[in-house]
C-alpha cells in the first residue's frame, strides 16, 4: 500500500482489491468488526458493482448452499473467527474461498484451518493489514465498543480484561503500522498506565519479537506515534459543539459515518431514517462538515435556492432535445434532491433540539467555564441560575455541573456539594449525580499532565497563542481542545520528555525524542472527538499548503472510540459502577 495514501484510500484499495481479484459472482463474508471497517469507506452500491450478490456475516450459524458463488471473506484473525471458519469449511457453502485477513495471522490457526479444508476449497489466503475503522482521510478508530470504559480502570480490577483489550489496541496499531509501511518510534504519556502498557507492547512486538517485518528501511523512519490518555483533557468531550459533524455527533451521534435520526423520536421520512454522512460520498459534507452553524445555515439554503432553480428549468421543458438532456442529466438531479433533503432534514432535527434545550444560553456558559477565568462564586451563581433552566435536560446540567467542579477543584468544593444537590433535586438519579465526584476522581488536576483551563503552564500558553492567532468566531466556538497544543509541540520535535518518555530501542537508529518527525499518529486511548478532528485537519491542510508554521507534517489522529458528551458519561458510570 501507498506510504502517502490516506487512511480511507488505505482501507478502500484493500477492498477494492479484494473484490477485484476475485473475478464472477461472489459472496462477501464479514464479521461484526470488518462489516463496519468496509461499510464506512465503502457504499453498498459501490460493493454490488464488483458482483457481489451477497453481503453476510461469518458468524451466521446457517445458510442455503450456493456452490456457484465464491465467498471472498475479511475477517479479523481471532479466535471466534477462526473456529467460525474452521466450521465453515467442514460444512461448506460455498464453491470457493478466498480468506483476507485484517493483520498478520499465527501458523497454528493457519493450520487449523488447513486440516478442516478438506474440499480444498481455500483458494488463497492473505493478509490485508485493515484492523481498523477509518472515519476520515486522518481519522481513524480502533473500536472497543461496550468496553470502551476499561481503558480507565485499573489493571488490578479485572486484568483478563484489561488485557484483551491492551492486546487488541497492539493488534490494531501494528495493523496500520503495517498498512503505511513505517515502523514510528513510540511516545506515550507519563502518567497513564494504558498508555504505557500499550506502548510497552506494541514496541516488544515492533523491535523484538516481528522486528524483521516491521524494518522497513529508510523510507520507515520519521514517524512518531504517540500515545496519550483522554483523561488528560476531559473539558472538549463534555462541551457542546457548532460546527456540523461534531455538532450532529453531540446531539444526535455518528456511528460507522452513519446517523440513526429514527433514534430522536422526531418523525422524519422513511428514507431518512438513517444518514450517511460520509466526505467522499457527499461534496456538500464534504465542503460544511466543519462550518459553523451559522454559516451552515446559510450553506444549507443556498443549497436549496440552487435545487429550487434547477427543478423549475426541468419543470420548464420545451423540445425533445431539452427532454433528452433532462433523462440524461436525470440520475445527478434525483441524487442532488437526495442530498438536499438529507441536509434539510439533519439542520431541522438539530435546529429543533437547540431550541428546546435552551442550547445556546448552556453553551455560552460552558465556553465561558472552558475558556475565561471569572470569579468561582460569580460563576456559580451563573450555573445555579441555569440549572433551574426547565428546558434543559438531565445531561445539560451534569455537564454543567462537572465542567464548574473541574474548574474550580480547589476553590468550589463547597458550591459542587450544593449544586449535586440541587441535580438530586431535579430527580436525577444518585447514581448519576456520582459521576459529579467520580469524573473528578479520574481526571482531577493531580491525574493530568495538560491545564485544561489555561492558567499555568507551556500547553496553556500554547493554547493561548493558538486561540489569539486564530481569531475567535463566535462565543461559542473559543475553546481550543489540548491536544492541539500537544500536536504542535510534537510536530516541532518540542514535546516535553519527562512528560512523554519514548520506548527506545538501545540499537535502533530510529526518531530521537527531541527531533521533529515528518509525520505523527496521536492516539487517545478513551477516544477522540470530531473537535479534535476538526483541528487536526485544518493543521494538515495548513501544512500541505505550506502556510503552517509546523512545516511540513502530516498528523493522523485514532482513538478507541469518537466521544461526544453523552458517550463520554456512560463510560465514567460503567467505571463507577466497576467500582461497587
Amino acid at each position: 500500500m501507498s506510504t502517502s495514501a490516506d487512511l480511507t484510500s488505505i482501507l478502500r484499495g484493500y477492498v477494492t482489491r479484494m473484490l477485484s481479484d476475485v473475478t464472477g459472482m461472489k459472496v462477501l463474508l464479514l464479521d461484526k468488526e470488518t462489516t463496519k471497517f468496509v461499510s464506512t469507506v465503502y457504499s453498498q452500491s459501490e460493493i454490488l458493482k464488483h458482483e457481489v450478490f451477497l453481503v453476510d456475516s461469518l458468524l451466521k450459524d446457517s445458510g442455503d448452499q450456493l456452490f456457484h458463488l465464491k465467498a471472498v471473506c475479511f475477517l479479523r484473525p481471532t479466535r471466534e473467527n477462526i473456529a467460525h471458519l474452521r466450521k465453515e469449511l467442514r460444512n461448506p457453502r460455498y464453491g470457493e474461498y478466498h480468506i483476507y485477513f485484517s493483520r498478520t495471522v499465527g501458523d497454528l490457526s493457519l493450520q487449523e484451518l488447513a486440516e478442516c479444508d478438506t474440499r480444498e476449497l481455500v483458494h488463497q489466503v492473505q493478509e490485508f493489514y485493515g484492523d481498523f475503522e477509518a472515519l476520515e482521510s486522518h481519522h481513524f478508530s480502533i473500536p472497543l465498543g461496550a468496553d470502551n470504559h476499561v481503558v480507565y480502570q485499573p489493571f488490578s480490577w479485572d486484568y483478563s480484561k484489561s488485557s484483551a483489550v491492551q492486546d487488541r489496541l497492539v493488534e490494531g496499531l501494528a495493523s496500520l503500522s503495517m498498512a503505511m509501511r513505517k515502523r514510528p518510534s513510540i511516545r506515550y504519556q507519563r502518567n497513564s498506565e494504558f498508555c504505557h502498557r500499550v506502548a510497552d507492547g506494541l514496541y516488544h512486538l515492533m523491535y523484538h519479537e516481528e522486528r524483521s517485518l516491521y524494518d522497513f528501511g529508510q523510507r520507515g523512519g520519521d514517524v512518531m506515534l504517540l500515545l496519550i490518555d483522554r483523561r488528560d483533557d476531559p473539558v472538549t468531550p463534555l462541551l457542546l459543539q457548532w460546527t456540523y459533524q461534531a455538532m450532529v455527533h453531540d446531539l444526535i451521534g455518528i456511528r460507522d459515518n452513519r446517523v440513526d435520526l429514527a433514534s430522536t423520536g422526531s418523525k422524519v421520512h422513511k428514507d431518512h431514517a438513517q444518514i450517511v454522512l460520509s466526505a467522499p460520498q457527499d461534496s456538500f459534507f464534504r465542503d460544511h462538515m466543519y462550518s459553523n452553524y451559522g454559516d451552515l445555515g446559510l450553506a444549507v439554503k443556498a443549497l436549496v435556492d440552487d435545487f429550487q432553480q434547477e427543478a423549475k428549468t426541468s419543470r420548464d421543458i420545451q423540445s425533445i432535445q431539452e427532454m433528452m438532456r433532462f433523462v440524461e442529466a436525470f440520475p445527478e438531479f434525483k441524487a442532488k434532491q437526495g442530498s438536499v433533503s438529507k441536509h434539510v432534514t439533519l439542520l431541522s432535527e438539530m435546529s429543533s433540539i437547540v431550541e428546546r434545550r435552551s442550547l445556546m444560553v448552556a453553551s455560552q456558559l460552558e465556553q465561558e467555564l472552558a475558556c475565561s477565568s471569572g470569579s468561582c462564586a460569580t460563576v456559580a451563581d451563573e450555573v445555579v441560575e441555569l440549572l433551574d433552566n426547565p428546558n434543559l435536560s438531565d445531561d445539560d446540567r451534569l455537564r454543567l455541573v462537572i465542567l464548574f467542579a473541574l474548574k474550580y477543584e480547589k476553590e468550589g468544593v463547597r458550591q459542587v456539594g450544593a449544586m449535586v444537590s440541587r441535580l438530586q433535586e431535579y430527580g436525577i438519579d444518585k447514581r448519576r449525580t456520582d459521576l459529579v465526584h467520580g469524573i473528578l476522581r479520574y481526571c482531577g488536576s493531580d491525574k493530568r499532565l495538560a491545564d485544561v483551563f489555561s492558567n499555568k503552564n507551556f500547553y496553556a500558553r500554547a493554547t493561548s497563542i493558538a486561540r489569539g492567532l486564530k481569531g475567535v468566531e463566535n462565543v461559542y466556538t473559543q475553546h481550543v481542545p489540548i491536544l492541539n497544543a500537544t500536536v504542535e509541540a510534537a510536530v516541532k520535535g518540542k514535546l516535553p520528555v519527562q512528560d512523554y518518555p519514548e520506548i527506545s530501542d538501545p540499537s535502533s537508529t530510529g526518531l530521537q525524542p527531541q527531533k521533529a518527525p515528518r509525520e505523527v499518529i496521536v492516539f487517545v486511548i478513551g477516544g477522540t472527538t470530531y473537535e479534535e478532528s476538526r483541528f487536526v485537519a485544518q493543521m494538515n491542510s495548513a501544512a500541505k499548503k505550506g502556510d503552517s508554521s509546523n512545516g511540513s507534517a502530516r498528523v493522523l489522529l485514532g482513538g478507541t472510540a469518537v466521544c461526544n458528551g453523552k458517550s463520554f458519561l456512560s463510560d465514567f458510570e460503567a467505571i463507577l459502577a466497576a467500582e461497587h
